[in-house]
């Protein structure tokens, strides 16, 4: 290689010339060549056998801080246009590609400017020299030669490879420009044609060529004036002349005119003729670019037409207009622009002063007004106010004025055009938006329960100071679904964990309406223990999907105590009426064998010794039956007392005028006994058990016919509907949620009770009469609030002494 020192200096003499030669050829390359790949193949290969290196390459800078490989002399075949290296700055192609001159390695192994690269400590390369292709502001590449033996180039070498360096950059750019003008000159909305300097047609491309009824080659080497574009006779060929004239002499030429088409359809272009210089200033040739400005004339016309229309309509009272001579400060506008302000028609037409109208602007907007006037005057610019205005009739009015500023020549303001339009409705309603929005926010702070907002991809966008009370802290910044892991807590019922899927905030996301709550066991921010129970709502738009999620959070810590509590009392209070039946029943079974034993021995001793007792004994063996089967009656009816709740049948629907039939059909001997007339109305079906209220209807038809007075009884059963009240409202067990129900009354026309004992009637064995008046154990009103209790109603009485009795009671209407 020609490394050493004592190469003599015809050598290097003839190296410098050879490389002078080989930076000629690849020059005149680059100017006759359009193969940019053959040209830096061509290149690398000339530098490594001009220099006798074993390696050389072309690295071109790609996305990504890294340089591809694009040709190389002595790599793997693999490598080329596959390989990339770093650009980093501690690498070798990174720091020449910082560099404006080439950079020269005599010992990659000692190397402390920049990291060895393992791709070339692998194959042994120890010396190089590297130049950037571009500037170091707009770099291309780098151009590398390598070789295995240390100390391998002069700095002859160097400048040779920058001068090989720049050729290529040369040719690189030449490539982009060429690309660029191909760009340019086949654009389908440009008509490009390239002419000679004196008017002789070069090239047209084929968006201009649509446009007539030729070929390329009938109009190339033609006066460009005398080209089809420009019609037949006189026309637009002596300004088409006078344009190339003129572009010839080195003037940018704009232009704009009418054609048509062979086939009779107008249309407008719209360019330039923009002369071409050589590094003299020598036109060289014309470059002609146009575009068909049909459509926009068209639009421009349409839009005089529109702003016709509309200063029609600005004096019809749609809105107004003004125009402010500035210099002169005088105002003209239409009539309704006037009336706006309050102003005489006539007078606004010929020209006010600026101040009269800004003295009908609200006194709170005036200053504000003035202002953003002043500034639209000093900048020249655009000028938009909204404000209030009193109008001709003293109403207030809000108005949106939008105007800009004109300059004369010298940059001084000279008019200021602008337009007016009423916005007092749509800015109520945007006020009554806003109030609205105002009244909603204060409910959301204010709400007894915590509230909870999500975007649609779950981001949760504002909580309530309840829910950040109830989670010990503001700590709803979560972004995301999957952050929602952060809110500790289990499912109430179960214990399971709560997963971010499992919030009641996610099944709203996906669109539902959760109405059933979920009711978790959290471990809030603060360490307490709560349970809460949420609702939510998703918020739909227009398209029906899902922009908003609304979850609301109660505090259930001490309803679910209470709950459990109650609970509990129940466990207990069922567990001892269970016992009290078991001793209701033992108790009734016990008095039952003492009390048979003495009624069978009372009456052994009627029919064996009846004839021994005499008028008084025989009065007291009776009185001593009488109580003992009176006492056993009273036991049964205690019994049946005590089983209402556990030995019913279930509730289902009930027809009431059958089971009334029953009973009245039991009574019939009665009814007959003392000539009783029952009378009913139309009877609902009801949600009952039928046995219990056919045990209902005996106990007070029972009644009815036993304290009749002296007149024959008359009783009256009817039934009407109403709407059940809350359990909070009715003593009992009352309907939880309220509902439909009837009401039933048996009315009769008896001796009545006085309002002062009506309390004791439903009292167990609290009788009103002697056994002597009336018969009876005393249990049998007791017995029918029991079962209408037991049915989630109540009973109550109605009397007065001598004017009967009504009874009504409460039961469910079957769904």
């Amino acid at each position: 290689m020609p490394s050493s020192p004592y190469v003599d200096v015809d050598s290097d003499a003839d190296t410098r010339i050879r490389q002078q030669e080989v930076v000629a050829d690849l020059g005149q390359r680059a100017l006759e060549a359009d193969d940019l790949d053959g040209l830096l193949r061509e290149a690398t290969a000339a530098v490594a056998e001009t220099l006798g290196t074993e390696y050389a390459s072309v690295l071109e800078v790609v996305p990504g801080d890294d340089a591809l490989l694009r040709h190389g002399v002595g790599w793997p075949n693999e490598l080329v246009g596959t390989a990339t290296v770093s650009t980093d700055p501690d690498s070798q192609s990174g720091y020449a590609l910082r560099r404006d001159r080439p950079v020269i390695v005599d010992d990659l192994r000692a190397e402390e400017r920049f990291s060895r690269a393992d791709r070339l400590a692998d194959h042994d390369v120890v010396s190089s020299v590297s130049a950037g292709i571009g500037t170091v502001e707009e770099p291309w590449g780098v151009l590398s030669v390598h070789a295995t033996e240390t100390e391998a180039f002069t700095d002859s070498d160097a400048a040779f490879v920058r001068s090989v360096a720049t050729v290529l950059a040369s040719a690189i750019e030449n490539a982009r420009t060429e690309r660029r003008f191909e760009a340019i000159f086949e654009d389908p909305n440009i008509l490009v044609g390239l002419l000679e300097p004196d008017g002789t047609v070069l090239d047209i491309n084929g968006t201009a060529m649509e446009y007539i009824d030729a070929d390329l080659e009938d109009v190339t080497g033609e006066p460009f004036w005398e080209t089809p574009w420009w019609g037949e006779g006189d026309g637009a060929h002596s300004d088409v002349r006078e344009w190339t004239n003129r572009a010839a002499n080195g003037e940018y030429v704009e232009f704009e005119t009418d054609l048509t088409r062979p086939n009779g359809e107008q249309y407008t272009l719209n360019g330039v003729f923009r002369p071409v210089t050589n590094d003299d200033g020598d036109v060289v040739s014309i470059i002609v670019s146009d575009r068909d400005v049909t459509e926009r004339k068209e639009r421009e016309r349409h839009l005089r037409d529109a702003k016709e229309q509309l200063e029609a309509a600005t004096e019809a009272g749609a809105v107004g207009t003004w125009e402010w001579s500035i210099p002169e400060d005088r105002m003209t506008a239409g009539a309704s622009f006037a009336k706006t302000f309050g102003l005489d028609p006539d007078d606004a037409r010929n020209g006010v002063p600026l101040e009269q109208f800004i003295e009908a602007i609200h006194e709170d907007d005036r200053d504000r007004v003035e202002r953003e006037i002043e500034e639209a005057v000093e900048t020249r610019g655009e000028y938009e106010a909204e404000y209030r205005v009193w109008n001709a009739d003293d109403e207030l009015r809000w108005v949106v004025a939008r105007g800009h500023v004109e300059a004369d020549e010298d940059g001084d303001p000279k008019t200021f055009p602008g337009a007016l339009t009423d916005i007092t409705e749509r800015k109520r309603a945007e006020l009554e938006a806003e109030k609205q929005r105002k009244q909603l926010e204060t409910l959301f702070q204010v709400l007894p329960v915590g509230a909870v907002v999500a975007d649609a991809d779950g981001s949760l966008l504002k909580a309530n100071d309840t829910a950040r009370e109830l989670w010990g802290g503001d700590v709803f910044d979560a972004e995301s679904v999957e952050e929602y892991d952060k809110f500790e807590a289990v499912w109430a019922d179960s214990g399971e964990p709560v997963g971010p899927e499992d919030w009641t905030m996610y099944q709203v996301l996906q669109g539902e309406e959760v109405s059933e709550p979920n009711i978790y066991e959290i471990s809030t921010f603060d360490g307490e223990q709560r349970i809460i129970m949420e609702h939510g709502m998703p918020v739909r738009n227009e398209r029906g999907e899902v922009s908003r999620a609304v979850v609301t959070l109660t505090d259930i810590t001490e309803r679910r105590a209470s709950q459990r509590k109650l609970e509990e009392t129940v466990e207990k209070l069922e567990a001892s009426n269970e016992r009290l039946e078991q001793f209701a029943y033992a108790a009734s079974h016990d008095l039952q064998e003492p009390l048979r034993m003495i009624t069978s021995y009372l009456q052994l001793l009627e029919r064996r010794y009846g004839d021994a007792f005499d008028e008084d004994g025989q009065e007291f063996l009776d009185f001593a039956v009488d109580g003992a089967e009176r006492m056993s009656d009273m036991i049964d009816a205690l019994l049946e007392y005590s089983r209402v709740e556990t030995r019913g049948d279930p509730l289902e629907p009930v027809d009431l005028e059958t089971a009334l039939g029953d009973v009245i059909d039991d009574l019939q001997l009665h009814i007959e006994e003392t000539d009783a007339r029952i009378s009913t109305g139309t009877l609902p079906v009801v949600e009952g058990d039928a046995s219990q209220l056919r045990q209902v209807f005996q106990n007070l038809l029972e009644n009815a016919l036993t304290y009749h007075g002296d007149d024959p009884p008359r009783v009256h059963v009817d039934a009407e509907r109403c709407e059940a009240p809350r359990a909070s409202e009715r003593s009992g067990n009352a309907a939880e949620n309220g509902g439909e129900e009837w009401v039933v009354s048996v009315a009769d026309e008896g001796i009545g009770i006085d309002p002062a004992d009506q309390d004791r009637v439903f009292t167990v064995f609290d009788r009103l009469h002697s056994q002597e008046e009336y018969e009876g154990t005393g249990i049998g009103l007791a017995l029918c609030q029991r079962i209408v209790e037991r049915h989630g109603g109540e009973i109550t009485v109605d009397s007065e002494p001598g004017d009967g009795t009504t009874f009504s009671f409460t039961l469910p209407a079957a769904e």
